[in-house]
């Protein structure tokens, strides 16, 4: 009939008279999608399961994984694909948009493959103290208003006072970041928990205090918090008279600030040696190391140079252990080198020993920067032993001395280019620069940068005192007083600043006073460490002998320099003899000036070039004479 559909072998129902859904799965079925893409599953799994057995025991790196599992996905959307088109029985032709679908497959997974890997072997990003979070840096500090606790309140000004004192004084510190006393003042009475206030105001270290009175006495307790944690990793207790009140507040606050910044220091040490070593075992013996070397430090000052030097032998032992299981870090390396440097100068001046550790120091500071040729510690180091032998004329040609202050020189150089905060490299550049000719200038400019780049102290009163001596070299007689006044007030066990009183008696152009001078002679010899002080008693009598001679009292500048004169057991470079030849300048004793001159360039060859550039006001009485060009040649 009309419009019937003919019978025969080969004839299908159209689709378009099933439910869509049933016609798309008796598809699938016809197609095999199903067999095609479980097979897939089955088989890529396998595959993946052993790259990830692979990765576990460390045969393959872990981004093989992360790529496998890329093209795993991948596979299966083209399993998908190739079982539409090709899943059905006999041949099929490829189409234009299987082509075009697989096509993209491929390219969406080398796009992400090319992603792993490049992420796998891009450049790191932060690592040290700037990879921690806002609340695990403890440079970002929070000054909490200090808590008043005398009876009805009456300090609160003071409190008020010392805390924003504290603010400013340490907002002006490069390096810290100090939340504002706007910032804090939210904070003046709650009784949040530290660790809160510390994410509120995103900062790794709290500081917190108080203030009460007892009779006329004053007590400030001061905190500082792990922002982290909430727990308190340091405090301190000053108790001071009432006194003038404005006054007692900067000297409080100078007092905190110091051992705020002191501590912090320390922690931070702490912080940056972490991030060098991956290794948490080695981390770990090398800070027992640390603790067991500054423990010889009290011992050295207390004259038990045995006990020093065998607690630093012990840290050494230690660090050797830590080199082993970690050859690649290179800090303990430089540490056990510098540990060989303070051996050095427990030696007393027996130049052998000299000698000794500084070969030793040396060899630790060429491995250190084997293993990193840019560490700043390692390359201080270098610079520093090269030139303490400079300056111990432990080389006997002029030429091989100039060439180690050279390298010296550089080395420190390229410390301070690694790590332009780098301190001590600072205060060691700036003390070279005054032993060479037309850089005194310079050298004050290393030392307040020094000064300025030391956010811990860790190295102020050697900085102090070198901003003292070359502000002396300038015959700067207002800054030079300034900073020995400086140094003895935050410093006041520190030899070197009764040192600094005795050299002010030393500049030409005034009439030195003297009154005390025999005084402060017996505090410099008091406070001076054990094996130095009979070096220092004579240093210190021929200071007051230029004091006397500058005071037109020849006979007893002459009586108190030939008292003062040492053998070179005490004095092996003929330090003590240079003062001496300044004395017998100033008493006009040309004769014996020359004479005692002529020793100490004899001892010290090394320094011909410079006296024969010299322009400054040591020498210049001398100068004036024939016989000191015959000395000294014309340089170069």
């Amino acid at each position: 009939a009309k419009g019937s559909v003919p019978s025969g072998s080969g004839s299908r129902t159209p689709r378009l008279e099933q439910p869509l859904d049933v016609g798309l799965l008796s598809e699938f079925k016809e197609r095999r999608l199903f067999r095609i893409v479980a097979a897939y599953v089955a088989g890529g799994w396998i595959v993946l399961s052993g790259i990830d057995q692979l990765v576990d025991r460390e045969v393959l790196p872990s981004f093989v994984y992360r790529i496998g599992l890329v093209w795993y996905v991948g596979g299966f959307l083209a399993a998908v694909v190739i079982g539409w088109y090709h899943g059905e029985k006999g041949r099929q032709k490829a189409t234009l948009n299987e082509t075009a679908l697989l096509a993209g497959v491929a390219l969406a997974a080398l796009v992400l493959s090319g992603s792993i890997v490049r992420s796998e072997f891009a450049p790191a990003g932060p690592v040290g103290l700037d990879a921690l979070s806002s609340t695990e840096d403890p440079r970002r500090i929070a000054v909490l208003y200090f808590e008043d606790r005398s009876p009805g309140g009456e300090l609160r000004f003071l409190a008020d006072g010392l805390t924003e004192s504290l603010i400013n004084e340490l907002s002006g510190v490069e390096s810290l970041y100090v939340v504002s006393r706007n910032g804090v003042e939210l904070f003046r009475d709650a009784a949040a928990q530290p660790d809160s206030i510390a994410r509120a105001l995103e900062v790794g270290t709290l500081v917190e205090g108080s203030v009460t009175q007892a009779g006329e006495r004053l007590r400030v307790i001061v905190s500082m918090i792990n922002g982290s944690t909430g727990g308190q990793f340091a405090s301190q207790t000053l108790d001071r008279d009432r006194g003038e009140i404005f006054e007692l507040q900067d000297a409080l606050t100078e007092e905190v600030s110091l051992f705020l910044r002191e501590r912090l220091g320390d922690e931070v040490l702490q912080l940056e040696a972490r991030f060098e070593t991956s290794n948490a075992e080695a981390w770990e013996l090398a800070q027992r190391a640390y603790q067991v070397a500054r423990d010889a430090g009290p011992l050295a000052d207390a004259g038990d140079s045995e006990a020093a030097s065998g607690k630093l032998l012990e840290a050494d032992s230690i660090l050797a252990a830590v080199e082993e299981m970690d050859p690649e870090w290179a800090d303990p390396t430089a540490q056990r080198g510098w540990f060989a440097y303070r051996q050095s100068r427990l030696t007393g001046f027996d130049r052998n020993e000299y000698d000794r550790w500084l070969t030793v120091g040396m060899e630790h500071a060429d491995a250190a920067l084997a293993k990193n040729g840019s560490h700043p510690d390692a390359l201080e180091l270098r610079g520093t032993l090269q030139y303490w032998r400079y300056l111990l004329n432990l080389v006997s040609e002029p030429g091989e001395s100039e060439s180690l202050f050279e390298q010296a020189e550089a080395d420190l150089r390229a410390s301070i280019l690694a790590n332009p905060n780098q301190a001590s490299a600072w205060t060691s550049l700036s003390h070279l620069l005054t032993n060479k000719e037309g850089t005194i200038a310079e050298a004050k400019l290393a030392a307040l940068r020094s000064y300025e780049a030391d956010p811990y102290l860790t190295n102020a009163n050697l900085t102090v005192y070198r901003l003292f001596t070359t502000s002396l070299e300038l015959e700067d007689l207002i800054e030079a007083p300034r900073w020995c006044e400086t140094g003895a007030e935050r410093f006041p066990d520190d030899h070197r600043f009764q040192e600094c009183r005795l050299l002010l008696l030393v500049p030409p152009n005034q009439v030195p006073d003297l009154s005390g001078a025999w005084e402060t002679l017996d505090e410099y010899v008091r406070l001076s460490p054990p094996e130095q002080r009979e070096f220092n008693e004579a240093k210190g009598q021929m200071l007051i002998a230029i004091g006397l001679a500058r005071a037109s009292l020849p006979d007893s500048a002459r009586g108190v320099a030939e008292g003062a004169r040492v053998d070179s057991s005490v004095d092996p470079v003929r330090e003590i003899t240079f003062f001496d030849a300044l004395v017998h300048q100033w008493i006009g004793d040309f004769d014996e000036a020359f004479r005692l001159l002529g020793l100490y360039l004899a001892t010290n060859p090394g320094q011909m070039d410079a006296f024969a550039a010299d322009e400054s006001w040591w020498w210049q009485d001398l100068r004036q004479d024939p016989r000191w060009r015959n000395l000294v040649g014309s340089g170069g």
